[in-house]
């Protein structure tokens, strides 16, 4: 299992998802870590910026309300979005 720069690990299943290359949709959810107390994860918006989140965290598509361990719930002004994992 490989580490993140802060020594937190990273899932076997985040490490093989990150070195295939998929079609993603504009929003998209890279992948998550972190531990139950303290999740965080990594979105691409739309714009291509990719952004390292933790709850409560504002990015440009809303509110990050909820993470868990493959998918991010972002509450939006009129709309939530859950994203899933891409699924390879």
């Amino acid at each position: 299992m490989t580490t993140t720069t802060d020594g937190t690990p990273t899932p076997a299943k985040v490490v093989n998802l990150a070195t295939q290359q998929a079609a993603l949709p504009k929003l998209t959810l890279l992948g998550t870590f972190g531990s139950l107390t303290d999740p965080g994860a990594l979105i691409r918006d739309n714009r291509g910026a990719i952004h390292r989140v933790r709850l409560n965290d504002t990015i440009p598509d809303g509110v990050v309300a909820a993470i868990g361990d493959d998918s991010l719930v972002l509450a939006g002004k009129t709309r939530t979005i859950t994203l899933k994992l891409p699924q390879g």
